[in-house]
C-alpha cells in the first residue's frame, strides 16, 4: 500500500493490529482522528508527529487496511469485521462550523467560493458546495462517516477525549495536544445555529449530538 493512498484525504477507515487484535479508526474529519492517529503511532512505535511520517509507521509497523472510501456503507464490512471499533464524534453544529473554517482558510479553496466567504454565504449555498469532495468531507454528518447505529462500536468518544485510547490500547499515557487548530472563530448566529441542525438533522436522529 503506497503512502500516496495513506495521505489520501478521502479516506474513511484505518485499520491495524495490535496484541493479536485487530483495531479500526473510522476517519471523521473535524474530530480530532489526525490527532489519534499521531498518539496512537507516538505510543506505539515512538512515531515521528508530522502527519506525513506517523502514517508511514503504520504501513510499515502494523500492515492492514486502509480503506479509500469516504462514508460508512462503503467500509462498513471492513469496520464490523475489527474487534475493537473506534468512533470519534462532534457536535453537529460544531462539526459543521469547524469544517467551514477549515473550507474557508485552505488555500487551495481559494476559486471556490460563489460569494464573498461567510459563513451566511456558504449556508445559502451548501449544496452546491458539497458538491466539492473536500467541503463534501469536512461539513458532513457524523452519521455520514460513523454510521446511524452507536451500537456498533466497542468505544464512543468526544473529539476532546482522544487520549482515552491509551487504556484501549495499553500504552502510557502521552500528553495530546490538537494537530491542527482547533480554536472556534465566532460562533454561528441562533438563525445559523438552526439552518446548520437542518443540514445536520440526521446525527440528532441517530444520537450522535450532544444529548447522545
Amino acid at each position: 500500500m503506497s503512502l500516496d493512498i495513506l495521505l489520501n484525504k478521502h479516506m474513511g477507515l484505518i485499520k491495524f493490529k495490535h496484541n493479536n487484535r485487530t483495531v479500526a479508526i473510522v476517519r471523521n474529519h473535524k474530530c480530532s482522528t489526525t490527532t489519534m492517529l499521531s498518539y496512537v503511532a507516538q505510543a506505539l512505535w515512538n512515531a515521528d508527529p508530522k502527519e506525513e511520517q506517523f502514517y508511514q509507521n503504520f504501513q510499515n509497523e502494523a500492515p492492514g487496511v486502509y480503506n479509500r472510501a469516504r462514508l460508512f456503507e462503503e467500509f462498513e464490512s471492513e469496520l464490523l469485521d475489527a474487534d475493537i471499533r473506534i468512533a470519534l464524534w462532534r457536535d453537529p453544529v460544531d462539526k459543521f462550523v469547524s469544517g467551514f473554517y477549515h473550507t474557508m482558510t485552505n488555500p487551495a479553496n481559494k476559486n471556490l467560493w460563489i460569494k464573498s466567504p461567510s459563513l451566511n454565504n456558504f449556508l445559502k449555498d451548501i449544496d452546491v458546495y458539497r458538491q466539492n469532495p473536500n467541503v463534501a468531507d469536512h461539513c458532513e454528518s457524523n452519521t455520514a462517516r460513523l454510521g446511524p447505529d452507536r451500537s456498533i462500536y466497542t468505544h464512543i468518544y468526544n473529539y476532546k477525549h482522544v487520549h482515552k485510547i491509551a487504556g484501549i490500547l495499553g500504552v502510557p499515557a502521552l500528553d495530546t495536544h490538537h494537530r491542527r487548530d482547533s480554536t472556534m472563530r465566532a460562533g454561528p448566529t441562533d438563525l445559523q445555529r438552526l439552518r446548520i441542525r437542518a443540514i445536520m438533522l440526521e446525527d440528532y436522529a441517530s444520537g450522535w449530538c450532544e444529548s447522545g
